[in-house]
């Protein structure tokens, strides 16, 4: 039985891994998308992105066929689905921030959007370091000091994307770039703020495991 439960637990933990570190690396490459000066580059690192959000998909997709084999999953059930979901978010948001830059054809990144991307990767890594110390144990104060930190990285990135939007507005005359510019914003506030959704998770987990 223990064996049993060990076993179940490394199989939940490795995808949790595997999508925590499918997050920091999307981010890695938004990151070097919009910091590049080699513009030949940006197709492929666009496709990276796409394909690594479909590895995220799959990741989630084999978290829920466990839980519907697995008798005695190392979470709570609802916990297990709400942490595999809140890491999808995250590598759904970071797609469609890519998505956005690559359809509307961005070559030209402001600081703001250079800023926030980087705010998106420090909260992923966060993520990231976050899953691995909840493989160890659920009570550890390390928890939720990484908490506290994506909340300062969500509020980092809300105050930057305000001030970013209202410049657009104040400043920017062309009308269709203005739209193509506050919505990529807003798909890379987003991605910051789906990090904030595993912070909820792992609260709940805190709490009740």
């Amino acid at each position: 039985m223990l064996s049993n439960f060990l076993t179940n637990r490394a199989l939940f933990f490795d995808q949790f891994d595997l999508a925590a570190n499918n997050v920091v690396e999307m981010a890695r490459l938004l990151q070097t998308v919009v910091e590049t000066d080699d513009r030949s580059d940006l197709e492929a690192m666009y496709k990276q992105i796409n394909k690594k959000e479909n590895l995220g998909d799959d990741i989630t997709h084999k978290i829920n066929l466990y839980l519907n084999k697995i008798i005695f999953p190392p979470l709570t059930r609802p916990n297990i689905h709400a942490l595999a979901s809140a890491l999808d978010d995250i590598a759904d948001a970071i797609h469609e921030a890519g998505g956005r830059m690559y359809l509307y054809a961005i070559d030209e990144f402001s600081p703001a959007i250079k800023q926030i991307a980087i705010i998106i990767l420090k909260a992923s890594l966060e993520v990231e370091k976050a899953v691995k110390i909840l493989r160890k144990t659920k009570k550890t104060g390390e928890l939720p000091m990484i908490c506290r930190h994506i909340k300062n990285y969500v509020n980092m990135a809300d105050q930057v994307y305000y001030h970013a939007v209202a410049d657009l507005f104040a400043d920017e005359k062309n009308a269709i770039k203005l739209i193509k510019y506050r919505e990529i914003l807003l798909s890379l506030e987003t991605s910051v703020n789906k990090c904030k959704g595993v912070t909820d998770v792992l609260n709940t987990i805190m709490i009740n495991g």
